[in-house]
């Protein structure tokens, strides 16, 4: 399943697979049926280890302290920690092959489906929990804002490959403008 990370899954071999999971081709193909049952497994995998990173992230930004009680400053943190900046591009990135693979494979959709449905709902109850704390405002529902991150995850993945259009600070500026938040505190440099 790493090699499907960052590597085309047309380049990624069974043989390949057996050796990184030490199960033999016989088990493979029992259990998963193909090459291709092997790989959407390992697809939705990721993408579950994806979303599930984002929601510990966000509720883990949310649980935490805001020393300038702005929830968005503490969004901003850890949106631009440098130390985490190749994690998010490469969940970006990831997140984005799996998404088209599923648009490609009938077969997919789902398994994509059920991860998606369960991670948007996850990120519009943790913005109803903000906005029920007061840390933010009710500018926008909570599908609303789940359904802008998610855009953002997207189109971020897609400006990753042009450093001209990957700024954070315009991200986190729209992101907190969207939100209500007018203050100048996120203008980007």
């Amino acid at each position: 399943m790493g090699r499907l990370w960052e590597a085309d899954e047309g380049e990624v071999r069974i043989l390949d697979l057996c050796q990184e999971t030490g199960l033999s081709t016989s088990v493979i193909y029992s259990h998963f049926r193909s090459r291709q049952g092997l790989i959407d497994a390992a697809l939705l995998t990721i993408l579950s280890e994806i979303t599930d990173g984002i929601v510990r992230g966000l509720t883990g930004v949310l649980e935490g302290p805001h020393p300038t009680g702005r929830l968005l400053d503490s969004l901003h943190a850890y949106v631009t920690d440098p130390a985490r900046e190749h994690e998010h591009t490469r969940n970006r990135q990831a997140y984005v092959r799996v998404s088209a693979s599923a648009l490609a494979r009938p077969s997919l959709r789902p398994g994509f489906l059920e991860v998606y449905t369960r991670y948007l709902g996850r990120c519009a109850e943790l913005y109803d929990e903000a906005v029920a704390r007061g840390l933010l405002p009710t500018t926008l529902s909570g599908r609303q804002w789940a359904l802008l991150l998610e855009s953002q995850m997207v189109a971020r993945a897609l400006h990753d490959l042009d450093a001209a259009w990957d700024d954070q600070g315009d991200w986190l500026l729209a992101l907190a403008r969207l939100a209500g938040d007018t203050t100048e505190a996120t203008e980007p440099r």
